[in-house]
């Protein structure tokens, strides 16, 4: 029986901690035996409480130098038999590389989420010259680590799923949200942090807010950065028409009331707030940022911008508000694309296959 241990060091299930769920919960199906590997009461080392076979180890993880962890780790790994030690996280990929070093018998599979290239230090020379394949949630994703000089087989391409049920969400009434009907409603959702780029979707907005002055803008998400948005929203007059909502379990279901949904990221892997949009039906401007460009094709599934560009992405958000006709459209041809190409399935067999090269190897 495969064995395959989850690892992740995050406190918080985020995309790539909720992707691996989903993986979790394919690979059982599939009859794989599966640890998860995570820290003490943490949502990743809690997921799936229903299954009472799935194999729950705690760590400390303090760090991709947790010399304690990683020995444990490699003990971890010798007795439960594990083949793969699946790193989801950064710090868990130097400590799966790491548990080798203290006898661990294990392949080690990364997935690699974000699209930026890896500093050229040394210590992420040696961990990623040491994982024996990188999964990438994007082909943007992978060509960053072949321009960093890992190529194929060593890395490879397992897109990021779209889950079907997050985006068949029942919407959430424009009355919940204080939209009044009738008017052009805005949404994106995102950690308020530097990448996801707010500041620019807040100038971005200002100039639609001078042809439909009406029009309203939402936006859902926590983040250091929540106190300078909120001030650079009130320097642009925008007080009345844009909403901080905080963190919202339930943005799918905002998603499927807007009218247009926006993403203004300047960096992402591949972006899953922009695949559940796609999903749910409704139309999309996004910033060409990581894999963007593999979900929203321009004219055929949504509007595609240069990032950082505030006067682009306004124009493609008048031009979807001015024609919803031919954005309903595109949003629709968007939804048999997304499920199609983005399902959990082909992500659970992406992996699946994979783990199953890298033991055939051995």
């Amino acid at each position: 029986m495969l064995t395959v241990a989850h690892l992740d060091e995050q406190d918080t299930l985020r995309g790539g901690e909720q992707q691996a769920t989903w993986l979790v919960r394919g690979l059982l199906d599939q009859g794989v035996r599966c640890l998860v590997i995570g820290r003490p009461d943490r949502p990743f080392i809690s997921m799936h409480p229903e299954e009472k076979e799935l194999i729950r180890v705690p760590l400390p993880l303090r760090g991709e130098l947790d010399l304690y962890s990683a020995w444990k780790l490699a003990g971890i790994v010798n007795r439960y038999q594990v083949d793969i030690v699946h790193a989801h996280a950064s710090h868990a990929h130097g400590l799966a590389v790491l548990a080798r070093c203290f006898g661990g018998r294990h392949r080690v599979v990364v997935s690699r989420r974000v699209d930026f290239r890896p500093k050229g230090h040394w210590l992420n020379r040696w961990k990623y010259t040491r994982a024996d394949r990188i999964l990438c949630v994007s082909e943007k994703v992978a060509q960053t680590l072949n321009e960093y000089g890992l190529h194929a087989p060593q890395v490879k391409t397992v897109c990021s799923a779209v889950d079907e049920a997050r985006a068949d969400m029942p919407p959430v009434s424009r009355e919940a949200l204080g939209i009044p009907d009738g008017i052009p409603f805005l949404f994106s959702a995102g950690s308020l942090v530097d990448h996801k780029d707010h500041a620019n979707l807040l100038e971005a907005f200002a100039l639609v807010s001078t042809e439909f002055p009406e029009a309203r803008l939402c936006i859902a998400g926590e983040g250091p950065l929540r106190e300078a948005l909120e001030q650079k929203r009130d320097s642009l007059g925008l007080q009345a028409s844009v909403l901080f909502l905080g963190y919202r379990a339930d943005a799918p279901g905002i998603t499927r009331s807007a009218d247009l949904y926006i993403s203004s990221s300047w960096s992402e892997g591949l972006g899953t707030s922009i695949l559940e949009a796609l999903a749910s039906g409704t139309p999309v401007v996004a910033a060409e940022a990581g894999g963007a460009r593999e979900m929203v094709i321009p004219g055929e599934t949504g509007r595609l911008v240069p990032v950082r560009d505030a006067r682009a992405l306004a124009d493609a958000m008048l031009l979807s508000l001015r024609n919803p006709e031919e954005a309903q459209a595109m949003a629709q041809r968007a939804v048999s694309f997304v499920r199609d190409r983005f399902s959990v399935a082909r992500m659970v067999a992406g992996s699946l296959e994979a783990y199953r090269e890298l033991i055939q190897d051995a």
